[in-house]
C-alpha cells in the first residue's frame, strides 16, 4: 500500500525542484539580456570586418563620450568639425562600434562624419551596464547634443535603431535630425527575447514574461518602436530582411508605415545580421531618398 504521505512529500520535492528549474531558466535569460557577450575587437578580427578606424581611408579619431555612470568609446571619422553633417551609426545587442565600423561603405558619400559609439554595457563601454532601448535614446540624445552642432543623420541596426527612432524625438536633438535608417527595427524588447528563446528551443511564452518582470527590477522596461515612429518630425527608411528570424518582417513594415515619411525596402533572403553583406544598394537607396526628402 502506497504511504500518502510518501506520496505528498514526492509531489513536493518535485514541484519544488520544478520551480527550481524555472528559476533558474529566468534568471538564464534576464543575465543573457542584461550582461551581452562583449563582442568587440576580438569578434571582428575573427570574422574578417574591419579592425581599425582608419579601414574607410578617412581620417579617424578616437575618445570616450561618458553619461549616467558609463563610459563609452567612440570611433570618430571625416571631418572633426561640430558643424559637418554627420551620421551616427549605432550597432545592434552584443555588438559594438566594430560592427557599426562594417556598415560604414554605403553611408560614406552622405556625410562628412562618423560617429560610432559603443552603447552602455555593450563592446568596450565601462561602468552601467545596458537597459536594453529604456533610456539609450537619453544618451544618444546627449551625445549627439555635445559632440555635433551640424544636421544629423541616425543609422542603426536592431537595437540601436530602435535607440535611434526614440532619440529623434528628444528636444535637445530633433530639429536637427535629418532622418533615421533603421536596419531590421523591432517593436518591443519581447521580440528578440522571444526570438532568442526560439533559437535555443526554449519555451518562449513560459519565460518571456516572467523575464521582463524581473528585468523591470533593474530599470528595464518595454516601449514601442511603432508609436514613436508615429512621432517623428524626419523621414523614416527602414530596411528589413526577407528571412529574418529575430524582427518579423510585420513588425518592421507597421514601423515603417507608422512614420508619417517612410520608405520600406525589404531585402531578399537577408537574416538579421546581413547587413553588411545584403543590402547595400537598398541603403544607397534609402539615404539618397533621405537627401531629397530634406
Amino acid at each position: 500500500m502506497v504511504d500518502g504521505m510518501s506520496v505528498l512529500g514526492g509531489a513536493a520535492f518535485l514541484g519544488a525542484s520544478g520551480a527550481l528549474v524555472y528559476a533558474v531558466a529566468v534568471g538564464g535569460v534576464v543575465r543573457e539580456a542584461m550582461k551581452p557577450e562583449r563582442k568587440a575587437l576580438g569578434w571582428a578580427l575573427g570574422r574578417g570586418l574591419p579592425s581599425e578606424p582608419t579601414a574607410w581611408g578617412l581620417r579617424a579619431r578616437e575618445w570616450t563620450h561618458e553619461w549616467n555612470g558609463a563610459v563609452c568609446p567612440v570611433f570618430d571619422l571625416g571631418d572633426d568639425s561640430p558643424d559637418a553633417p554627420t551620421a551616427v551609426v549605432l550597432h545592434g545587442f552584443s555588438r559594438s562600434r566594430y560592427d557599426a565600423l562594417s556598415r560604414l561603405g554605403p553611408l560614406i558619400p552622405h556625410a562628412q562624419r562618423f560617429l560610432m559609439p559603443d552603447l552602455p554595457g555593450h563592446g568596450d563601454a565601462q561602468g552601467r551596464g545596458t537597459r536594453l532601448g529604456t533610456d539609450e535614446d537619453a544618451f544618444l540624445a546627449d551625445f549627439v547634443a555635445k559632440h555635433t552642432a551640424g544636421p544629423v543623420l541616425l543609422v542603426g541596426h536592431s537595437l540601436g535603431a530602435t535607440v535611434a527612432i526614440h532619440a529623434a524625438l528628444d528636444e535637445r536633438i530633433r530639429a536637427r535630425v535629418r532622418g533615421i535608417i533603421a536596419l531590421a527595427p523591432y517593436e518591443s524588447l519581447r521580440t528578440p527575447l522571444g526570438a532568442r528563446l526560439d533559437l535555443r528551443g526554449m519555451p518562449r511564452r513560459a519565460l518571456t514574461g516572467p523575464a521582463i518582470s524581473v528585468m523591470a527590477a533593474f530599470g528595464v522596461r518595454e516601449r514601442s518602436t511603432r508609436e514613436a515612429a508615429t512621432k517623428l518630425a524626419c523621414p523614416l527608411a527602414v530596411l528589413a530582411g526577407a528571412d529574418d528570424s529575430v524582427t518579423p518582417l510585420a513588425e518592421a513594415t507597421a514601423i515603417a508605415e507608422a512614420a508619417r515619411v517612410h520608405r520600406l525596402s525589404v531585402i531578399p533572403h537577408a537574416r538579421h545580421d546581413d547587413f553588411q553583406t545584403l543590402g547595400r544598394e537598398e541603403m544607397v537607396a534609402a539615404t539618397a531618398w533621405i537627401a531629397h526628402q530634406t
